[in-house]
Protein backbone atom coordinates (compact mmCIF):
# COMPACT_ATOMS: atom_id res chain seq x y z
CA UNK A 1 0.00 0.00 0.00
CA UNK A 2 0.94 3.04 -1.33
CA UNK A 3 1.83 5.73 1.38
CA UNK A 4 -0.21 8.83 2.40
CA UNK A 5 0.29 12.50 2.23
CA UNK A 6 0.16 12.78 5.83
CA UNK A 7 2.57 9.80 5.94
CA UNK A 8 4.76 11.28 3.16
CA UNK A 9 5.28 14.51 5.44
CA UNK A 10 5.85 13.05 8.61
CA UNK A 11 8.63 10.91 6.79
CA UNK A 12 10.43 13.94 5.46
CA UNK A 13 9.97 15.80 8.61
CA UNK A 14 11.70 12.95 10.50
CA UNK A 15 14.65 12.54 7.88
CA UNK A 16 15.08 16.56 8.52
CA UNK A 17 15.18 15.80 12.67
CA UNK A 18 12.30 16.84 13.63
CA UNK A 19 11.61 16.00 17.59
CA UNK A 20 8.33 18.28 17.40
CA UNK A 21 4.87 19.32 15.56
CA UNK A 22 4.03 22.55 18.15
CA UNK A 23 -0.15 23.38 16.71
CA UNK A 24 -3.50 22.56 17.45
CA UNK A 25 -5.78 19.69 15.19
CA UNK A 26 -8.25 20.67 13.21
CA UNK A 27 -11.01 18.88 11.23
CA UNK A 28 -8.96 19.18 8.01
CA UNK A 29 -5.53 17.99 9.64
CA UNK A 30 -6.41 15.22 11.82
CA UNK A 31 -5.47 12.54 9.20
CA UNK A 32 -1.86 13.81 10.56
CA UNK A 33 -2.84 13.67 13.80
CA UNK A 34 -3.97 9.91 12.81
CA UNK A 35 -1.05 9.25 11.27
CA UNK A 36 1.48 10.58 14.58
CA UNK A 37 -0.47 7.96 16.76
CA UNK A 38 2.38 5.77 15.40
CA UNK A 39 5.12 8.15 14.46
CA UNK A 40 8.05 9.20 16.52
CA UNK A 41 7.43 12.87 16.60
CA UNK A 42 5.51 14.49 19.34
CA UNK A 43 2.59 16.73 18.39
CA UNK A 44 2.46 20.13 21.10
CA UNK A 45 -0.90 20.77 21.27
CA UNK A 46 -1.27 24.18 22.59
CA UNK A 47 -4.10 26.73 22.77
CA UNK A 48 -3.34 29.20 20.15
CA UNK A 49 -1.75 29.26 16.87
CA UNK A 50 0.31 32.05 18.36
CA UNK A 51 1.74 30.28 21.01
CA UNK A 52 2.33 27.19 18.64
CA UNK A 53 4.76 29.62 16.59
CA UNK A 54 6.40 31.46 20.05
CA UNK A 55 6.98 28.02 21.33
CA UNK A 56 8.14 26.58 18.08
CA UNK A 57 10.96 30.09 18.02
CA UNK A 58 12.01 29.34 21.44
CA UNK A 59 13.05 26.17 20.90
CA UNK A 60 14.83 26.77 17.81
CA UNK A 61 16.69 29.82 19.43
CA UNK A 62 17.82 27.16 22.32
CA UNK A 63 18.17 24.17 20.93
CA UNK A 64 19.99 25.16 17.46
CA UNK A 65 17.40 23.70 15.44
CA UNK A 66 14.57 23.86 13.06
CA UNK A 67 11.22 24.75 15.41
CA UNK A 68 8.28 23.27 13.79
CA UNK A 69 4.23 24.51 13.47
CA UNK A 70 1.70 23.31 11.63
CA UNK A 71 -1.77 24.79 11.44
CA UNK A 72 -5.71 24.01 9.93
CA UNK A 73 -6.47 26.57 6.81
CA UNK A 74 -7.57 29.88 7.25
CA UNK A 75 -7.54 31.33 10.35
CA UNK A 76 -5.39 28.48 12.11
CA UNK A 77 -2.54 29.90 9.43
CA UNK A 78 -3.04 33.76 9.95
CA UNK A 79 -2.72 33.46 13.45
CA UNK A 80 1.22 32.43 12.85
CA UNK A 81 1.71 35.74 11.09
CA UNK A 82 2.83 37.70 14.58
CA UNK A 83 5.11 34.79 15.38
CA UNK A 84 6.30 34.07 12.04
CA UNK A 85 7.35 38.08 11.50
CA UNK A 86 9.21 38.16 14.60
CA UNK A 87 11.27 34.89 13.78
CA UNK A 88 12.15 36.38 10.34
CA UNK A 89 12.98 39.83 12.30
CA UNK A 90 15.49 38.16 14.93
CA UNK A 91 16.89 35.41 12.49
CA UNK A 92 14.94 32.02 13.46
CA UNK A 93 14.80 28.86 11.62
CA UNK A 94 11.54 27.91 11.82
CA UNK A 95 9.30 25.47 9.07
CA UNK A 96 5.64 26.62 9.23
CA UNK A 97 3.70 24.29 7.61
CA UNK A 98 0.15 25.49 6.77
CA UNK A 99 -2.71 23.45 5.38
CA UNK A 100 -5.15 25.32 2.87
CA UNK A 101 -8.40 24.22 0.86
CA UNK A 102 -8.46 21.55 -1.66
CA UNK A 103 -9.02 23.51 -5.61
CA UNK A 104 -12.22 21.95 -5.38
CA UNK A 105 -13.40 23.96 -2.12
CA UNK A 106 -12.28 27.44 -3.11
CA UNK A 107 -14.26 30.31 -3.93
CA UNK A 108 -16.96 28.61 -2.73
CA UNK A 109 -17.39 30.41 0.73
CA UNK A 110 -16.52 27.28 2.53
CA UNK A 111 -15.05 27.60 6.01
CA UNK A 112 -11.43 28.46 6.50
CA UNK A 113 -10.85 29.45 2.58
CA UNK A 114 -7.83 31.14 2.51
CA UNK A 115 -5.35 32.18 0.05
CA UNK A 116 -2.52 30.77 2.17
CA UNK A 117 -0.24 30.74 -0.68
CA UNK A 118 0.24 34.33 -0.77
CA UNK A 119 -1.39 35.26 2.77
CA UNK A 120 2.11 34.98 4.87
CA UNK A 121 4.57 35.77 1.50
CA UNK A 122 5.95 38.81 3.28
CA UNK A 123 6.54 36.95 6.95
CA UNK A 124 8.45 33.85 5.43
CA UNK A 125 11.82 33.48 3.68
CA UNK A 126 10.16 31.81 0.84
CA UNK A 127 6.70 30.00 0.23
CA UNK A 128 6.77 26.38 -1.71
CA UNK A 129 3.37 24.48 -2.73
CA UNK A 130 3.77 20.80 -3.57
CA UNK A 131 0.53 19.51 -5.84
CA UNK A 132 0.66 16.21 -5.31
CA UNK A 133 2.07 13.75 -2.27
CA UNK A 134 5.15 12.84 -4.38
CA UNK A 135 6.33 16.70 -4.52
CA UNK A 136 6.03 16.66 -0.21
CA UNK A 137 8.66 15.40 0.61
CA UNK A 138 11.06 17.52 -1.52
CA UNK A 139 9.28 20.58 -0.54
CA UNK A 140 9.69 19.93 2.82
CA UNK A 141 13.30 19.44 2.38
CA UNK A 142 14.10 22.13 0.61
CA UNK A 143 11.98 23.88 3.43
CA UNK A 144 14.87 22.87 5.80
CA UNK A 145 17.35 24.06 3.67
CA UNK A 146 15.89 27.38 3.42
CA UNK A 147 15.48 27.72 7.29
CA UNK A 148 18.91 27.48 8.15
CA UNK A 149 21.08 28.41 5.04
CA UNK A 150 22.44 31.92 4.84
CA UNK A 151 20.41 34.33 7.50
CA UNK A 152 18.25 31.77 8.82
CA UNK A 153 14.33 32.18 8.98
CA UNK A 154 11.33 31.07 8.76
CA UNK A 155 9.91 29.33 5.99
CA UNK A 156 6.33 28.25 4.57
CA UNK A 157 5.32 24.91 3.32
CA UNK A 158 1.56 25.03 2.03
CA UNK A 159 -0.27 21.80 1.69
CA UNK A 160 -3.60 21.22 0.35
CA UNK A 161 -5.67 19.19 2.46
CA UNK A 162 -6.79 16.80 0.13
CA UNK A 163 -3.51 15.55 0.07
CA UNK A 164 -3.04 14.31 3.31
CA UNK A 165 -5.28 11.53 2.58
CA UNK A 166 -3.84 10.65 -0.97
CA UNK A 167 -1.67 7.77 -1.67
CA UNK A 168 1.90 8.30 -2.62
CA UNK A 169 2.09 8.67 -6.64
CA UNK A 170 4.95 6.35 -8.70
CA UNK A 171 6.99 9.42 -10.67
CA UNK A 172 9.59 8.80 -12.83
CA UNK A 173 11.16 11.58 -11.51
CA UNK A 174 10.76 13.68 -8.34
CA UNK A 175 9.39 17.32 -7.96
CA UNK A 176 11.95 19.84 -7.53
CA UNK A 177 11.88 23.34 -5.78
CA UNK A 178 14.66 26.49 -5.86
CA UNK A 179 17.07 25.66 -3.17
CA UNK A 180 19.11 28.79 -1.67
CA UNK A 181 22.32 29.70 -2.60
CA UNK A 182 25.86 28.53 -1.11
CA UNK A 183 26.36 30.76 1.60
CA UNK A 184 28.93 33.04 0.53
CA UNK A 185 32.68 33.21 1.32
CA UNK A 186 35.01 36.61 2.52
CA UNK A 187 37.49 36.86 0.01
CA UNK A 188 41.28 36.73 1.16
CA UNK A 189 41.84 40.30 -0.06
CA UNK A 190 38.62 41.20 2.62
CA UNK A 191 40.50 39.16 5.39
CA UNK A 192 43.62 41.05 4.68
CA UNK A 193 42.37 44.64 4.89
CA UNK A 194 40.43 43.42 8.07
CA UNK A 195 43.04 41.95 9.80
CA UNK A 196 45.31 45.42 9.08
CA UNK A 197 42.69 47.09 10.37
CA UNK A 198 42.64 45.57 13.88
CA UNK A 199 46.42 45.64 13.86
CA UNK A 200 46.68 49.34 13.12
CA UNK A 201 43.79 50.40 15.80
CA UNK A 202 45.54 50.91 19.72
CA UNK A 203 42.00 50.50 21.39
CA UNK A 204 39.66 47.98 18.90
CA UNK A 205 36.37 46.62 20.63
CA UNK A 206 34.53 43.54 19.19
CA UNK A 207 30.73 43.58 18.89
CA UNK A 208 29.00 40.46 18.86
CA UNK A 209 25.04 39.50 18.14
CA UNK A 210 22.86 36.88 17.56
CA UNK A 211 24.22 35.76 14.23
CA UNK A 212 27.74 34.78 15.85
CA UNK A 213 25.77 32.74 18.78
CA UNK A 214 23.98 31.24 16.23
CA UNK A 215 27.18 30.54 13.80
CA UNK A 216 28.57 29.31 17.47
CA UNK A 217 31.58 31.36 17.04
CA UNK A 218 31.61 31.76 21.30
CA UNK A 219 35.39 30.32 20.82
CA UNK A 220 36.81 32.29 18.01
CA UNK A 221 35.41 34.93 19.09
CA UNK A 222 37.61 35.00 23.31
CA UNK A 223 40.65 33.52 20.99
CA UNK A 224 40.62 37.49 18.59
CA UNK A 225 39.84 38.86 21.86
CA UNK A 226 42.63 37.61 23.38
CA UNK A 227 44.98 38.16 20.63
CA UNK A 228 43.92 42.13 19.89
CA UNK A 229 43.44 43.37 23.86
CA UNK A 230 40.08 43.50 22.46
CA UNK A 231 37.36 43.92 25.38
CA UNK A 232 33.82 41.71 24.16
CA UNK A 233 30.06 43.89 23.78
CA UNK A 234 27.63 42.00 22.42
CA UNK A 235 23.98 42.59 21.80
CA UNK A 236 20.99 41.88 23.98
CA UNK A 237 20.46 38.22 22.45
CA UNK A 238 24.31 37.85 21.73
CA UNK A 239 24.33 37.68 25.58
CA UNK A 240 26.44 35.00 26.96
CA UNK A 241 28.47 34.32 24.15
CA UNK A 242 31.42 34.67 26.55
CA UNK A 243 30.03 34.47 30.15
CA UNK A 244 29.79 37.90 31.55
CA UNK A 245 32.15 36.75 34.32
CA UNK A 246 35.11 36.55 31.72
CA UNK A 247 37.80 39.54 31.74
CA UNK A 248 37.30 40.06 28.16
CA UNK A 249 33.31 40.79 28.71
CA UNK A 250 31.97 44.04 28.80
CA UNK A 251 28.65 42.61 28.64
CA UNK A 252 25.44 44.47 26.81
CA UNK A 253 26.88 48.07 25.19
CA UNK A 254 24.06 50.05 28.16
CA UNK A 255 26.20 48.26 30.69
CA UNK A 256 28.29 51.31 32.99
CA UNK A 257 31.07 52.56 31.35
CA UNK A 258 30.74 50.94 27.79
CA UNK A 259 29.19 54.05 26.05
CA UNK A 260 32.84 55.72 27.27
CA UNK A 261 34.71 52.47 25.81
CA UNK A 262 33.03 52.76 22.65
CA UNK A 263 33.62 56.37 22.19
CA UNK A 264 37.39 56.08 22.85
CA UNK A 265 37.52 52.69 20.69
CA UNK A 266 39.73 53.50 17.39
CA UNK A 267 38.08 50.44 15.69
CA UNK A 268 35.06 48.02 15.95
CA UNK A 269 34.70 44.30 14.59
CA UNK A 270 31.05 43.87 14.41
CA UNK A 271 29.70 40.07 13.83
CA UNK A 272 26.22 39.38 12.94
CA UNK A 273 24.34 42.15 14.40
CA UNK A 274 22.15 44.45 12.60
CA UNK A 275 22.77 46.96 15.54
CA UNK A 276 18.84 47.13 15.45
CA UNK A 277 16.58 50.22 17.66
CA UNK A 278 16.49 48.72 20.98
CA UNK A 279 19.85 47.18 21.46
CA UNK A 280 21.35 50.53 21.20
CA UNK A 281 19.37 52.68 22.68
CA UNK A 282 17.29 53.82 19.33
CA UNK A 283 20.86 54.27 17.83
CA UNK A 284 22.17 56.51 20.12
CA UNK A 285 25.41 53.93 20.95
CA UNK A 286 28.49 54.97 19.76
CA UNK A 287 29.82 53.00 17.07
CA UNK A 288 33.52 54.02 16.38
CA UNK A 289 33.72 54.37 12.65
CA UNK A 290 36.39 52.30 11.58
CA UNK A 291 33.63 49.71 11.41
CA UNK A 292 34.51 46.35 10.12
CA UNK A 293 30.87 44.31 10.00
CA UNK A 294 30.77 40.92 9.15
CA UNK A 295 26.98 39.59 8.56
CA UNK A 296 25.30 36.61 6.14
CA UNK A 297 22.79 39.14 5.09
CA UNK A 298 24.06 41.69 2.88
CA UNK A 299 21.05 43.85 3.67
CA UNK A 300 22.61 44.10 7.39
CA UNK A 301 25.89 45.16 5.95
CA UNK A 302 25.76 49.73 6.54
CA UNK A 303 21.78 49.29 7.65
CA UNK A 304 22.35 51.37 11.05
CA UNK A 305 26.29 52.38 11.44
CA UNK A 306 28.12 52.85 8.35
CA UNK A 307 31.00 50.07 8.06
CA UNK A 308 34.62 51.40 6.64
CA UNK A 309 34.92 47.55 5.67
CA UNK A 310 31.39 45.37 4.88
CA UNK A 311 31.92 41.34 4.79
CA UNK A 312 29.05 39.27 3.57
CA UNK A 313 30.29 35.76 4.89
CA UNK A 314 29.04 32.86 7.47
CA UNK A 315 30.88 34.58 10.80
CA UNK A 316 32.46 31.61 11.83
CA UNK A 317 34.33 30.93 8.55
CA UNK A 318 35.39 34.50 8.27
CA UNK A 319 36.72 34.77 11.89
CA UNK A 320 38.97 31.42 11.40
CA UNK A 321 40.15 33.16 8.55
CA UNK A 322 41.08 36.38 10.83
CA UNK A 323 42.70 34.20 12.99
CA UNK A 324 44.92 32.43 10.79
CA UNK A 325 46.48 35.84 10.05
CA UNK A 326 47.15 36.51 13.71
CA UNK A 327 48.68 32.34 14.76
CA UNK A 328 52.10 33.75 14.84
CA UNK A 329 51.32 36.77 17.07
CA UNK A 330 51.48 36.70 20.71
CA UNK A 331 48.42 38.15 22.77
CA UNK A 332 48.60 42.16 22.91
CA UNK A 333 48.82 42.97 26.73
CA UNK A 334 45.32 44.56 28.34
CA UNK A 335 44.31 47.57 27.05
CA UNK A 336 42.18 50.67 28.26
CA UNK A 337 39.18 48.31 27.30
CA UNK A 338 39.97 46.29 29.51
CA UNK A 339 40.91 48.55 32.57
CA UNK A 340 37.68 50.19 31.97
CA UNK A 341 35.51 46.45 31.99
CA UNK A 342 37.49 45.69 35.09
CA UNK A 343 37.00 49.58 37.04
CA UNK A 344 33.37 49.29 35.75
CA UNK A 345 32.74 46.11 36.83
CA UNK A 346 34.41 46.66 40.40
CA UNK A 347 32.08 49.83 41.11
CA UNK A 348 28.84 48.46 40.01
CA UNK A 349 29.08 45.43 42.31
CA UNK A 350 29.78 48.37 45.18
CA UNK A 351 26.95 50.07 44.64
CA UNK A 352 24.62 47.02 43.64
CA UNK A 353 25.69 45.42 47.13
CA UNK A 354 24.69 48.33 48.94
CA UNK A 355 22.00 48.69 47.48
CA UNK A 356 20.53 44.92 47.91
CA UNK A 357 21.89 45.73 51.70
CA UNK A 358 18.82 47.94 52.12
CA UNK A 359 15.53 46.48 53.01
CA UNK A 360 12.88 46.26 50.01
CA UNK A 361 9.19 46.11 50.60
CA UNK A 362 6.45 45.63 47.91
CA UNK A 363 5.86 47.14 45.51
CA UNK A 364 9.65 46.43 44.84
CA UNK A 365 11.87 48.26 42.42
CA UNK A 366 12.51 46.14 39.68
CA UNK A 367 16.38 45.92 40.04
CA UNK A 368 15.53 44.64 43.28
CA UNK A 369 13.07 41.46 41.54
CA UNK A 370 16.09 41.02 38.82
CA UNK A 371 18.87 41.01 41.17
CA UNK A 372 16.82 38.29 43.23
CA UNK A 373 16.20 36.53 40.21
CA UNK A 374 19.17 36.22 38.89
CA UNK A 375 20.74 35.09 42.47
CA UNK A 376 17.88 32.54 42.51
CA UNK A 377 18.35 30.42 39.27
CA UNK A 378 21.65 28.66 38.67
CA UNK A 379 24.10 29.88 36.28
CA UNK A 380 22.58 27.93 32.66
CA UNK A 381 19.21 28.90 33.20
CA UNK A 382 16.91 30.33 29.91
CA UNK A 383 15.33 33.71 30.89
CA UNK A 384 12.29 34.61 28.28
CA UNK A 385 10.25 38.04 28.09
CA UNK A 386 7.72 39.49 26.40
CA UNK A 387 7.99 43.09 24.47
CA UNK A 388 7.32 45.06 28.04
CA UNK A 389 8.70 47.15 30.58
CA UNK A 390 10.54 43.65 31.91
CA UNK A 391 12.53 43.53 29.01
CA UNK A 392 14.56 47.08 30.05
CA UNK A 393 15.13 44.57 33.11
CA UNK A 394 16.86 42.33 31.11
CA UNK A 395 19.48 44.80 30.33
CA UNK A 396 20.49 45.20 33.66
CA UNK A 397 23.93 44.50 34.87
CA UNK A 398 23.30 43.08 38.01
CA UNK A 399 21.57 40.28 35.45
CA UNK A 400 24.55 38.88 34.22
CA UNK A 401 24.21 35.88 31.55
CA UNK A 402 26.85 33.39 31.75
CA UNK A 403 25.81 31.05 28.09
CA UNK A 404 24.79 31.74 24.82
CA UNK A 405 20.93 30.80 24.06
CA UNK A 406 20.29 32.13 27.52
CA UNK A 407 18.27 35.48 26.88
CA UNK A 408 14.68 35.07 24.60
CA UNK A 409 12.36 37.69 23.80
CA UNK A 410 11.25 39.06 20.51
CA UNK A 411 13.93 42.08 20.15
CA UNK A 412 12.98 43.55 16.46
CA UNK A 413 9.42 42.82 16.31
CA UNK A 414 8.30 43.36 19.77
CA UNK A 415 5.31 41.49 20.38
CA UNK A 416 3.81 41.35 23.75
CA UNK A 417 1.99 37.59 24.33
CA UNK A 418 5.52 36.03 23.50
CA UNK A 419 6.90 34.99 26.83
CA UNK A 420 4.37 32.25 28.00
CA UNK A 421 4.10 29.81 24.99
CA UNK A 422 8.02 30.50 24.43
CA UNK A 423 8.99 29.15 28.15
CA UNK A 424 7.64 25.57 27.13
CA UNK A 425 8.82 25.90 23.44
CA UNK A 426 12.41 26.44 25.45
CA UNK A 427 12.15 24.01 27.63
CA UNK A 428 11.34 21.08 25.01
CA UNK A 429 14.37 22.53 23.35
CA UNK A 430 16.58 22.60 26.58
CA UNK A 431 14.99 20.54 29.25
CA UNK A 432 18.10 20.17 31.22
CA UNK A 433 18.03 23.54 32.20
CA UNK A 434 16.07 26.20 33.95
CA UNK A 435 13.51 28.42 32.31
CA UNK A 436 12.57 31.38 33.80
CA UNK A 437 9.60 33.75 32.23
CA UNK A 438 9.86 37.58 32.87
CA UNK A 439 6.61 39.08 32.10
CA UNK A 440 4.53 42.27 32.16
CA UNK A 441 1.00 41.80 33.55
CA UNK A 442 -0.27 42.75 30.48
CA UNK A 443 1.24 40.84 28.37
CA UNK A 444 0.69 37.64 30.26
CA UNK A 445 -2.95 38.95 30.31
CA UNK A 446 -2.55 38.50 26.21
CA UNK A 447 -1.30 34.69 26.33
CA UNK A 448 -2.19 33.05 29.82
CA UNK A 449 -4.05 30.72 27.84
CA UNK A 450 -0.78 28.74 27.10
CA UNK A 451 -0.44 27.86 31.01
CA UNK A 452 -2.74 24.83 30.12
CA UNK A 453 -0.39 24.14 27.72
CA UNK A 454 2.57 23.98 29.93
CA UNK A 455 1.08 22.36 32.93
CA UNK A 456 -0.29 19.32 30.28
CA UNK A 457 3.46 18.97 29.63
CA UNK A 458 4.18 18.30 32.92
CA UNK A 459 7.12 20.82 32.64
CA UNK A 460 8.99 22.65 35.14
CA UNK A 461 8.78 26.37 34.61
CA UNK A 462 8.75 29.26 35.95
CA UNK A 463 6.74 32.85 35.42
CA UNK A 464 7.14 35.70 37.30
CA UNK A 465 4.81 38.42 36.87
CA UNK A 466 5.40 42.09 37.21
CA UNK A 467 2.62 43.13 38.53
CA UNK A 468 1.64 46.98 38.66
CA UNK A 469 -1.42 47.48 36.94
CA UNK A 470 0.17 49.59 33.84
CA UNK A 471 1.04 48.89 30.50
CA UNK A 472 4.43 50.50 32.07
CA UNK A 473 6.72 50.90 29.15
CA UNK A 474 4.01 53.17 27.50
CA UNK A 475 3.03 54.82 31.07
CA UNK A 476 7.25 56.10 30.74
CA UNK A 477 6.31 57.47 27.57
CA UNK A 478 3.43 59.41 28.22
CA UNK A 479 5.74 60.92 31.86
CA UNK A 480 8.45 61.49 30.09
CA UNK A 481 7.18 62.91 26.67
CA UNK A 482 4.16 63.68 26.97
CA UNK A 483 4.12 65.54 29.96
CA UNK A 484 2.47 63.19 32.31
CA UNK A 485 -0.68 62.98 30.42
CA UNK A 486 -1.72 59.38 31.13
CA UNK A 487 -4.73 57.04 29.38
CA UNK A 488 -4.67 53.89 28.20
CA UNK A 489 -2.39 52.48 30.03
CA UNK A 490 -3.96 51.54 33.24
CA UNK A 491 -5.44 47.86 33.31
CA UNK A 492 -7.54 45.72 35.59
CA UNK A 493 -4.87 42.72 36.19
CA UNK A 494 -6.57 39.23 37.77
CA UNK A 495 -5.00 37.66 41.07
CA UNK A 496 -2.02 35.89 39.11
CA UNK A 497 -2.00 33.33 41.81
CA UNK A 498 -5.18 32.24 41.53
CA UNK A 499 -5.44 32.49 38.12
CA UNK A 500 -2.87 30.11 38.09
CA UNK A 501 -4.26 27.50 40.61
CA UNK A 502 -7.09 27.67 38.12
CA UNK A 503 -4.91 26.25 34.98
CA UNK A 504 -3.54 23.79 37.66
CA UNK A 505 -0.09 25.80 38.49
CA UNK A 506 1.07 26.69 41.80
CA UNK A 507 0.28 30.24 42.12
CA UNK A 508 2.54 32.19 44.99
CA UNK A 509 1.40 36.12 45.93
CA UNK A 510 4.71 38.14 47.01
CA UNK A 511 4.07 40.47 49.97
CA UNK A 512 7.45 40.75 51.58
CA UNK A 513 11.45 40.50 49.84
CA UNK A 514 12.07 37.23 51.39
CA UNK A 515 8.56 35.57 49.80
CA UNK A 516 10.19 35.96 46.59
CA UNK A 517 13.41 34.46 47.31
CA UNK A 518 11.43 31.48 48.98
CA UNK A 519 9.17 31.36 46.07
CA UNK A 520 11.84 31.10 43.49
CA UNK A 521 13.59 28.69 45.63
CA UNK A 522 9.80 26.32 46.42
CA UNK A 523 9.94 26.89 42.34
CA UNK A 524 12.59 25.14 41.67
CA UNK A 525 12.72 22.60 44.59
CA UNK A 526 8.53 20.92 43.94
CA UNK A 527 9.09 21.26 39.98
CA UNK A 528 5.73 21.65 37.77
CA UNK A 529 4.74 25.07 36.39
CA UNK A 530 4.91 28.22 38.93
CA UNK A 531 3.33 31.30 38.52
CA UNK A 532 4.65 33.95 40.94
CA UNK A 533 2.77 37.68 41.47
CA UNK A 534 5.04 40.29 42.00
CA UNK A 535 4.24 43.40 42.98
CA UNK A 536 6.19 46.07 41.11
CA UNK A 537 6.79 49.75 41.61
CA UNK A 538 5.29 51.54 38.43
CA UNK A 539 7.40 54.52 38.68
CA UNK A 540 10.62 52.03 39.35
CA UNK A 541 11.25 51.42 35.69
CA UNK A 542 15.07 51.06 34.93
CA UNK A 543 17.11 54.06 34.41
CA UNK A 544 18.31 53.02 31.40
CA UNK A 545 15.40 53.32 30.39
CA UNK A 546 14.25 56.32 31.49
CA UNK A 547 17.45 57.57 29.50
CA UNK A 548 16.21 56.43 26.63
CA UNK A 549 12.76 57.77 26.39
CA UNK A 550 13.92 61.13 26.92
CA UNK A 551 16.52 60.34 23.90
CA UNK A 552 13.08 60.38 21.65
CA UNK A 553 11.56 63.38 23.13
CA UNK A 554 12.33 65.45 20.04
CA UNK A 555 10.95 62.72 17.82
CA UNK A 556 7.42 62.27 18.40
CA UNK A 557 7.14 59.09 15.60
CA UNK A 558 9.97 57.65 17.62
CA UNK A 559 8.35 57.43 20.76
CA UNK A 560 4.89 56.73 19.28
CA UNK A 561 6.55 53.50 17.99
CA UNK A 562 8.96 52.83 21.11
CA UNK A 563 7.05 50.24 22.44
CA UNK A 564 3.73 48.67 21.79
Amino acid sequence: MARTGARALLDALRNNEAEYIFGIPGTLTLPLYDALIDFPIEPIVTRHEQGAGFAADAYAKVSGKIGVVFTVPGPGGTNLATPLQSAWEDSVPMVAITSALADAMRNRSAIHDVDMENALRTCVKTVLVPDSVAGIPPAVDAAFRWAAEGRPGPVQVVIKTNLFRAEEERVLRAPEFPLPEDAPRASEADLDRAAEMLLEAKRPVIYAGFGAVAAGCGREIQLLGSKLGAPVVTSIKGRGLLSEADPLSFGVATFEGCEDMLSEADACLAIGTGFGQFATQYFKIPIPENLIQIDIDPARIGRNYPPSLGIVANARDALAGLLKRFEAMDERPPGEGHFRVRTSKVVYAERLRAYMDKPAQPPFDGLFVMKTIRDGFSPDAIFISDSSATESWLMEQAFEIYRPRSILLSEAYQSMGYAVGAAYGAKLGAPERPVCAIVGDGSFVMSCGELATAVSLGLDLTYIVFNDGQFNALRHSQKYVYGERYTGTEINSPDFAALASAFGATGHRIESDQDLAGAIARAQAGGGVHVIDCPIDKDSLSSRWRRSVKTFAADPASAESAKR
